[in-house]
């Protein structure tokens, strides 16, 4: 009963803040399965969409003066979020932050809700070179300099030049790219910082030779973008000098099941819900993949999907 009553008040309090101070959109009581691309997840709490950098500095005040604790959600992809959901703020910066700024020499800075497609698309248009290998990945660009994210040898760190953040206090700082620890498919940044635009810099091409690029990183991508069932792309990270779905294709586990979830046919190192899929049923695969991987190889396969919420 007395969990109940300070749910209830914690409830009372999100509701009269944001009533009384944010411009953007709010969500109580919000189901993850609709905001993942795995379409997995128990509710949310509380989901805001702040518009601005002032909408995002209220919640992350907000919600250090209260003590709840704040998740950054862009895409919903590369995230399994857990049967229980998750408790306190879902930070979706999927509706701001879509700006680009275009400067001379190839600079742009460009706001972390923007989609990677969308920032594609205009630096084929500008006939600025570096980005085509993110052709066909999901997501938006926050996400994608968080992980880090990248293909056929080129990374998001090829490009980043620095990242503009908010910090747990709501203080904005700018981070050189010399300052930011870039890794495989992750980005060190200080702990509680939430990426709001990234700084960087392209090479001149034609728009022709980028447009050929981008056919040409689309065509080797046919594989994994024939895997239309929903999914979270990668679930674990490429060993070093090896394959994570070469791995787990040779342990026989394609068409692997537990529940309605799948180790896909179509490309080994993707989880796809073939319908009502839980998160304990991508969780259970993972641990089957991992300890038949090892068992085999001894190799430990490193999760690259990221695991958030209550069990």
């Amino acid at each position: 009963m007395h969990k109940r009553k300070e749910e209830e008040k914690a409830s009372v309090q999100y509701s009269l803040f944001f009533i009384q101070r944010f411009k953007g959109k709010v969500l109580f009581n919000v189901p993850m399965a609709e905001y993942t691309s795995l379409k997995i997840g128990g509710p949310a709490d509380v989901m805001a969409f702040p518009q601005d950098e002032g909408d995002l500095k209220d919640i992350v005040a907000f919600a250090e003066s209260k003590g709840f604790p704040f998740y950054i959600l862009g895409g919903g992809t590369n995230l399994l979020v857990r049967d229980g959901g998750i408790r306190g703020i879902i930070i979706n910066m999927s509706e701001g932050f879509k700006e680009v700024l275009w400067q001379e020499e190839g600079k742009a800075v460009a706001g972390a809700g923007i989609k990677l497609s969308e920032l594609l698309a205009q630096c084929r248009d500008r006939g600025l070179s570096g980005l085509e290998f993110a052709a066909g990945i999901p997501g938006t660009l926050g996400g994608a300099v968080t992980m880090n994210a990248g293909a056929y040898g080129a990374e998001m760190k090829d490009i980043v030049e620095g990242v503009e953040v908010i910090g747990k206090k709501g203080q904005k700082t700018f981070i050189p790219a010399n300052e930011i620890g870039f890794a495989y498919r992750r980005t060190e940044l200080p702990k509680g910082s939430i990426v709001i635009r990234a700084h960087m810099g392209f090479k001149k091409a034609e728009p022709e030779e980028i447009k050929e690029r981008i056919k040409d990183f689309r065509e080797r991508r046919k594989t994994t973008s024939a895997v239309t069932i929903p999914n979270a792309g990668s679930i674990f990270k490429n060993p070093e000098g090896n394959y994570a779905g070469r791995l787990i294709e040779e342990a026989g586990l394609k068409g692997e099941r537990a529940g309605d979830a799948e180790v896909s046919e179509v490309h080994a190192n993707y989880i796809v819900n073939k319908g009502h899929a839980r998160a304990k049923d991508v969780l259970s695969l993972m641990a089957l993949i991992r300890d038949k991987v090892y068992s085999r190889t001894g190799i430990v396969l490193e999760p690259e999907i990221k695991v958030v919420g209550e069990d």
